[in-house]
């Protein structure tokens, strides 16, 4: 229940925001998040554009990953299988660069570069399973997180563009700090030209 209203009220709060923006964006992709041997899924978003060089943007990361542990394959527990379920809730601000590789090549004159800076909270489900000896522990927590990056956008078309983000993810898990890489390969579309 918690979940929900943390999420109705970041809602609550981006909504007058975009409401007020010049231009809104959606986009999605591939995301992988390092930290553990790494999750991958998918990451959705969208955001309001106030200026061509700033936007407020909310990312939401779903991402999984089902491992082995094959230390114990041989012994009398078994095949032994570990799941991971992390999700991110991310909101902040994304600051353009254009202009900045000025060039007479049209493909990189294409290429939009920026920094950004968001704000949310991560969710861990995991669960540590052996069907044979009825082994079945999980654990979840849900913390703040933020993250600092940027990436490009190559535009191929007046409302379409390709995206590449490279960020660090910080999660507070277990009381404790957890620094994360996080690639997102995707798609963008604006509602009005770029």
């Amino acid at each position: 229940m918690k979940y929900l209203f943390s999420i109705f009220l970041l809602l609550s709060l981006v909504f007058p925001v975009v409401t007020s923006a010049q231009k809104v964006e959606f986009n999605g992709g591939w995301a992988h998040i390092s930290g553990d041997g790494g999750v991958d899924g998918f990451d959705v978003g969208a955001a309001a554009w106030f200026t061509r060089k700033v936007s407020i943007g909310f990312d939401y990361d779903d991402a999984w990953d089902n491992s082995r542990i094959g230390l114990f394959e041989l012994t009398s527990l078994g095949l032994i299988a570990s799941k991971s379920h992390l999700q991110d809730f991310l909101v902040g601000p994304r600051i353009f660069f254009p202009g900045v590789l000025k060039t007479k090549e049209k493909h990189i004159a294409r290429l939009l570069p920026f920094a950004e800076a968001q704000f949310g909270m991560s969710i861990l489900n995991s669960k540590l399973v052996e069907e044979t000896a009825g082994i079945n522990q999980s654990a979840s927590d849900t913390e703040f997180a933020w993250m600092l990056g940027g990436g490009a956008d190559y535009r191929f078309a007046s409302h379409w563009a390709g995206r590449v983000k490279l960020d660090l993810l910080r999660t507070h898990f277990a009381d404790s700090g957890q620094s994360r890489a996080r690639l997102v390969l995707g798609v963008v579309y604006t509602l009005g030209e770029r």
